[in-house]
């Protein structure tokens, strides 16, 4: 049969397009490939070399196409670090709640922490609410943002004002995180040991958690903005 990889050479072509996203280029490959060989099928065409050309005139420019998912997965996963950075905003609330409301239960008194702690609740406070605005904000500006077809300057700009409202989030919780965690230690410090102690330190791990899996995920997101820039501008540069 004459050039029986003509669609196995379209997809070769697209997915080199994506190389420098190994995962993206495999579902790539299995749903572009998949639809070719659906097109081709359902063609009543009997010459079968007539209907993979058709099928890959009509599917369009490999490089164009290639643009359109690096530039859908980026804004998936911009979209889905916003969410999760709300989430892990909440989560660490929540822990907060927990940990206060078992100091309660205990009665250990407020004056354990000094001066020094009452320096650490207000930093405390304000950078907790400074990541949930920001947060909040992260979440609605790149959910408000319509998705190119390519990597557009414009976006690049969008995606560089969410990235500074998602370090000022990431950057805020951590303070938080480590005040609460200063806190923590002038709560505890000098109380006898128990079971019940280690409550406050369970609700510690969840917030140093989540702390840490924020970073990573912006990692994430920054790596693959990074590697779609550089992509793009050699495309242009060909």
């Amino acid at each position: 049969m004459a050039e029986p990889g003509l669609i196995a050479e379209y997809v070769e072509r697209l997915t080199r397009e994506l190389d420098f996203d190994p995962s993206l280029s495999r579902c790539v490959r299995r749903e572009v490939e998949d639809h070719l060989r659906e097109a081709v099928s359902a063609d009543v065409a009997s010459d079968r070399l007539e209907a993979e050309r058709r099928a890959v005139a009509n599917f369009g420019d490999p490089r164009a196409i290639a643009a359109q998912f690096v530039v859908a997965s980026l804004a998936k996963q911009a979209r889905r670090l916003s969410i999760g950075a709300v989430v892990m905003i909440f989560a660490v609330f929540v822990a907060m709640r927990a940990r206060l409301t078992w100091y309660a239960v205990m009665e250990h008194p407020t004056s354990q922490i000094g001066p020094f702690g009452a320096i650490v609740v207000s930093i405390d406070r304000y950078a907790f609410w400074l990541a949930v605005l920001t947060g909040i904000a992260g979440l609605l500006y790149i959910g408000r943002r319509r998705i190119p077809t390519g990597l557009t300057p414009l976006y690049q700009a969008q995606m560089r004002r969410f990235s500074v409202l998602c370090l000022a989030a990431t950057g805020a919780l951590i303070v938080s995180v480590i005040s609460d965690g200063v806190l923590t230690g002038l709560r505890l410090a000098g109380t006898a040991w128990s079971p019940a102690g280690l409550i406050p330190l369970f609700t510690m791990a969840i917030e140093l958690s989540c702390a840490a899996g924020l970073v990573v995920s912006l990692h994430v997101v920054a790596q693959r903005t990074a590697a779609t820039t550089r992509a793009t501008r050699i495309e242009e540069g060909d």
